[in-house]
């Protein structure tokens, strides 16, 4: 079964690939794991809000 859908997949595959170039245009380059940057938040987590007061406290 998986032989007979590669087949048929690849020229779907081109033809997919062919539509999408002609819309959107070439592909920027791959970025490189050595060129990614880790990011860390700088700011403390923030406090949960205190729980809403109960209507019957309202009254």
């Amino acid at each position: 079964m998986g032989d007979r859908r590669g087949h048929a997949d690849r020229s779907k595959d081109e033809e997919f690939e062919e539509q999408r170039h002609a819309r959107f245009g070439k592909l920027p380059d791959r970025v490189e794991p050595e060129d990614l940057v880790e990011t860390a938040d700088t700011d403390p987590p923030r406090e949960e809000p205190p729980e809403p007061p109960v209507r019957r406290e309202w009254i």
